[in-house]
């Protein structure tokens, strides 16, 4: 038996590193917009908006390594 590659580790886990990234972004998120307004609204809130802020983050952070990365190598 073989051990997965990294694609296949990710189309099983059915994510990838922004996915992931995003998830946690949004637990903080639903933490802090919890305490700052002390509803569920605005957990939701606050977990929506730094999830999506994770993500932006993170997928420009992505982008960015795998321009410098094609850049370095040519």
């Amino acid at each position: 038996m073989r051990e997965l590659t990294e694609k296949e580790m990710e189309s099983v886990a059915g994510g990838g590193y922004i996915a992931d990234t995003a998830a946690e972004w949004g637990a903080i998120g639903t933490v802090v917009g919890y305490v700052a307004d002390t509803t569920i609204a605005g957990a939701t809130r606050g977990g929506f908006a730094v999830a999506m802020l994770g993500t932006s983050f993170t997928g420009g952070y992505y982008v960015g390594s795998q321009l410098y990365d094609w850049y370095t190598d040519s």
